[in-house]
């Protein structure tokens, strides 16, 4: 780390480069662009990375692609995540306040400011020039409670040089070899790179923008013929002359009677081909930038997409591709590159925690939450963690208030108004007694008082035809039966008559028993 918070090139490096960022395209060729990209191949980058910024300055289409795929992945939500233990909360806490406080601006253009959202941003040009290097300067705001961040300057690619397999930075304009960058004191990454392929169709595009203008120019309005009898050089000759000047542009003919001049016109079977390779390079932009071929105003966006407008339906996959992927693709520079050197900083440990980027929610959240409505009741078991994962949702706090369901559900086969959901407090048990209680009617004390038999069916439900297909005789109910103790493999006992004799066991007696 570079705990100093000083820069490695000062004032006078930085007014040198803003000098010389000239435009190196006061001819543009297709030779002149290939040896270029032929040096960067070989390491040297400080041609090549300024034709790469006027390029992307120069042709909107370019720009507009590159821009989008940069703010795609700083749209993106982040969160600092630990491994549940002690030292790995630490860390979080430590890695929370650095992200939530850096600052990311440019070396060349110190006004630009912002926080995480920037630098991913900055990071995703990675995507059009291969490299990205940002100098981190440390800021100690707190050392005794470890509150640290930095400023990340971005710098550009022709600061840089790779002829050794890494970037190293050029501290003089002239050196051949830079100083090699640091972890901890460098964030550089690597990306597509589109700007290679891209380069030589840039080329072909302003070409043919170029000669489409001429062919405008010179054939949009059509051509003027004047005759005069008047001999060149005299005062009528040139009075035509100016008139014509004025009328129209090059396409003006001017001559005497003694001159026939005859015009050719071109059919008009023979399409002109600027608009077709003009209009294949943008797709060629929006192909390798955002994985589609199309432009945005192609189509509209789908619903619940918000302004998220797919270039073709048959493509819309191919939307989400880029963004999941340079989730990823971020989350690992930063554990690497930055995560792991202020934890070593800060606590001399490897880190417990790290930053994530969070990927885009998946497009099939309702399919997933119909899938659970259907499956849970069915006995599949599946875990919160899971939950929350594919539904985007953080996992509440301990004793943080939580939505719950006001009404408990109606159990299978009941009617009538719900009730709230019981709680799972414990019942206090009265404390045993030894005086004797009283008990019901027919019991004899040292014997159970009479129970409930939760094996018994509910009467109020008929279950399947429980009794209904056993003869239409509902069976006594189990908690009007007191618990005798006879034995069970005998039968029922008789009940007793008021005189205490056995009651006639007949199928009316019997059945006026069970109706008890």
């Amino acid at each position: 780390m570079n705990p100093t918070g000083a820069s490695q090139f000062n004032q006078a490096r930085i007014e040198w480069a803003i000098r010389l960022r000239y435009s190196p395209l006061p001819s543009l060729s297709v030779e002149w662009v290939s040896s270029n990209l032929n040096a960067f191949r070989i390491g040297e980058m400080r041609v090549v990375g300024k034709i790469w910024e006027v390029m992307m300055e120069r042709d909107g289409d370019l720009a507009v692609n590159a821009d989008k795929r940069a703010s795609e992945l700083a749209a993106l939500e982040w969160q600092v995540v630990s491994d549940g233990s002690r030292e790995g909360d630490r860390h979080a806490e430590a890695l929370t306040y650095f992200y939530r406080n850096l600052r990311a601006t440019r070396a060349l253009d110190q006004d630009a400011a912002g926080g995480v959202k920037e630098l991913l941003y900055q990071m995703a040009s990675a995507h059009s020039y291969y490299y990205s290097a940002h100098e981190i300067l440390l800021r100690i705001d707190n050392a005794a409670a470890r509150e640290v961040t930095a400023e990340f300057r971005q710098t550009p690619i022709w600061f840089f040089e790779s002829r050794r397999g890494y970037l190293g930075y050029l501290k003089h304009i002239f050196d051949v070899y830079g100083q090699p960058c640091l972890q901890g004191e460098w964030l550089t990454v690597v990306g597509s790179g589109w700007m290679r392929p891209l380069s030589l169709a840039y080329v072909v595009k302003t070409l043919s923008v170029r000669d489409w203008m001429q062919f405008c120019q010179r054939y949009g309005s059509g051509f003027l013929e004047a005759v005069t009898g008047a001999q060149k050089g005299d005062a009528a000759w040139e009075e035509a002359n100016e008139a014509l000047q004025k009328m129209a542009n090059d396409g003006v003919v001017l001559h005497n009677q003694g001159v026939t001049m005859k015009f050719l016109e071109t059919s008009p079977k023979s399409a002109l081909p600027f608009e077709p390779l003009v209009e294949q390079v943008n797709r060629l932009y929006a192909k390798c930038y955002r994985g589609i071929d199309l432009a945005t105003n192609s189509r509209a966006a789908e619903p619940g997409m918000g302004r998220q407008i797919i270039g073709a339906s048959v493509q819309k996959e191919e939307a989400g591709i880029f963004r999941a992927r340079d989730a990823a693709w971020a989350t690992e520079y930063l554990n690497e590159r930055v995560d792991r050197p202020m934890i070593r900083y800060l606590f001399d440990q490897e880190p417990r925690a790290w930053m994530a980027i969070m990927p885009p929610p998946e497009e099939n959240a309702e399919e997933n939450l119909k899938s659970v409505q259907t499956l849970v009741p069915m006995g599949l078991r599946i875990g919160l963690k899971e939950a929350y994962r594919r539904f985007r949702w953080k996992t509440p706090a301990e004793g943080e208030a939580c939505l719950q369901s006001p009404l408990a559900p109606h159990p299978p086969g009941q009617e009538g108004p719900n009730h709230p959901p019981p709680t799972h407090a414990k019942s206090a048990l009265p404390a045993p007694s030894t005086a004797p209680e009283a008990i019901g009617a027919g019991a004899e004390p040292g014997r159970h008082p009479q129970t409930a038999s939760l094996q018994m069916p509910d009467p109020q439900v008929d279950d399947a035809g429980f009794w209904s297909g056993a003869g239409g005789t509902m069976p006594a109910l189990g908690y009007a039966i007191p618990n005798q103790g006879r034995d069970r493999s005998a039968g029922p006992a008789a009940p007793q008559t008021d005189s205490g004799s056995p009651a006639a066991a007949g199928p009316s007696g019997k059945q006026q028993e069970e109706s008890r």
